[in-house]
């Protein structure tokens, strides 16, 4: 699929997102999530670290998890891009810590504190059956998966609504990294 394709795939896939972010709210769809990942994070005793993401534009709240997360004694971090064509560094963060203003103007920890994620949880445009996320085009949640688990497993969890995921396969080079799961307020898929 040439370049061209594939912008124009990301074209589509975040115009749908919007659509979905302004006719669902994050009332509607908060509780879905939670109760999903509840139930599922009590399963996984290995995951004490977790790489969460600060929502902008349409993307899906990850951030109504928080509560989950703490009330299990689980650590949240959040990305930080440190360069193009870099992996992301995570750094330590809870409600009520400051954030200093990153790259793209995304809100990023404000502190030193910085964290190996057992668990990233990503925002995307789409996905499909075999988990391949579609994403902005970066590459920078492929890159820091590949660069984290060099030293540990880390899982990589996409989150999204369940009405983007696409039902054809998404264009995917060699670089690209599968999903492991993907939350929608549908449910957890694994791949």
């Amino acid at each position: 699929m040439s370049e061209t394709d594939k912008v124009q795939c990301r074209k589509i896939a975040l115009g749908k997102r919007r659509e979905l972010h302004t006719n669902i709210t994050h009332n509607e769809y908060g509780p879905n999530i939670r109760r999903f990942f509840r139930k599922w994070i009590l399963r996984e005793k290995a995951v004490s670290v977790i790489g969460l993401y600060y929502p902008v534009n349409s993307e899906m709240n990850p951030l109504s998890l928080i509560d989950i997360l703490e009330t299990h004694g689980k650590t949240i971090c959040l990305p930080i891009v440190i360069g193009k064509n870099r992996p992301l560094t995570f750094k330590s963060w809870s409600p009520g810590k400051d954030l200093a203003e990153g790259h793209y103007g995304i809100p990023v920890p404000d502190n030193d504190k910085i964290m190996t994620p057992d668990l990233v949880i990503c925002p995307l445009l789409a996905y499909d059956a075999k988990g391949m996320r579609l994403g902005y085009g970066g590459g920078f949640y492929d890159r820091t998966i590949r660069h984290l688990r060099k030293n540990k497993q880390t899982r990589y969890m996409g989150l999204a609504f369940s009405e983007q995921k696409s039902y054809h396969d998404l264009p995917s080079e060699t670089h690209d990294v599968p999903l492991d799961a993907v939350l929608t307020e549908a449910g957890i898929r694994n791949f």
